[in-house]
């Protein structure tokens, strides 16, 4: 037992010893950076919309209101890193004469009639992309992918310039609920985006079925409502965070 004890002894001042030693010491690991950033957008949107009769004209949208994302930025190194986080923001396209009738316009309008519908819907949505520049001077590229749910729909008719009718819905089934995209853009100094996203499916659901006049239809089947988008917002920085004191000041000179 003694024998066993000394041995015992022995080996702690060993191990103490060889915490001591410079030259043994466990490497560090690389710091990562992390930041976050608070921003909006100012979207520019578009729609490739068709039905079996062929293209269907759209308007741009623009839309300013209400956009808020926050980001939050991980710096592998001075070069690569990783964005995530989560974004508000107000989606949808114009239609001119798109021959969709619903429940809600029946008797608002005829074949003779200018018509034109905006259609809308909040979303929220997680981002994740990859990221890649210079970040000591705040300026990459970036691209990824973003899941968004639509939560709020609502649509206004237009009938020879006259809105005649709104309304809206929550957790609307007119919509696909779940819509990805995918997104590419670049970051200048000072934290101004420049952004372009496509949603992979349509805005309006093909299988969206209801009842007019005791008959079930599906208004939007055999139509196809891809939805893409032009953006420029400016993201502004939180507060540093562990890692990232000081990297920046040259940019607030």
């Amino acid at each position: 037992m003694k024998y066993q004890l000394t041995l015992l002894f022995f080996a702690l001042v060993l191990f103490a010893h060889a915490q001591d030693e410079p030259g043994l010491e466990p490497a560090t690991r690389p710091e990562v950076n992390i930041y976050s950033t608070s921003g909006g957008e100012l979207i520019f949107s578009f729609a490739d919309v068709e039905n079996s009769g062929g293209s269907i004209s759209s308007n741009l949208r623009f839309t300013g209101f209400l956009h808020i994302g926050e980001y939050w930025h991980f710096e592998f190194t001075n070069n690569f890193g990783m964005i995530t986080g989560f974004a508000l923001r107000n989606v949808g396209m114009i239609t001119k004469d798109d021959g969709i009738l619903t429940r809600e316009h029946v008797g608002l309008f005829d074949e003779n009639d200018e018509v034109k519908i905006k259609r809308r819907s909040y979303s929220f949505g997680v981002p994740l992309a990859l990221k890649f520049g210079n970040f000591n001077r705040r300026t990459f590229f970036f691209a990824g992918a973003e899941a968004e749910l639509m939560f709020h729909y609502k649509e206004k008719l237009f009938v020879n310039g006259d809105k005649e009718d709104k309304f809206n819905e929550w957790f609307s089934d007119r919509t696909n609920l779940l819509n990805p995209s995918v997104f590419g853009g670049i970051q200048f100094p000072g934290g101004i985006n420049l952004k372009f996203k496509y949603y992979l499916l349509d805005f309006l659901d093909p299988d969206y079925s209801e009842r007019i006049d005791g008959n079930l239809v599906q208004p939007y089947r055999g139509l196809t409502s891809n939805i893409f988008y032009i953006s420029l917002s400016v993201n502004l920085r939180n507060k540093f965070e562990r890692g990232d004191r000081g990297r920046f000041d040259d940019d607030r000179t």
